[in-house]
């Protein structure tokens, strides 16, 4: 079973200013569905399971230029139970 996905740009919303640090780090996420789609259970995933390969993504992001903009608040991430949407 293969899907296909695709990240929206509203090109009249997006300039140099905002490929960096909005569109990698939302292409990112999208990925994650894309490629993850569900657990290995057949569960839907979900954002407490993704957000640490996300903020992965987005620390070699930056680590490589990629001025990415931080995907929560830096508490949230160091703290992802008591942030948790779900809880």
């Amino acid at each position: 079973d293969q899907s296909a996905g695709e990240q929206i740009l509203w090109s009249e919303q997006s300039g140099p200013q905002n490929v960096d640090p909005i569109v990698w780090p939302r292409a990112a996420s999208s990925a994650e569905i894309f490629w993850s789609g569900k657990q290995p259970t057949g569960a839907a995933l979900n954002v407490t399971e993704a957000l640490p390969r996300l903020h992965d993504v987005r620390y070699r992001m930056v680590q490589r230029g990629i001025n990415a903009i931080p995907l929560q608040p830096q508490w949230c991430a160091f703290r992802p139970d008591a942030c948790d949407m779900y809880a």
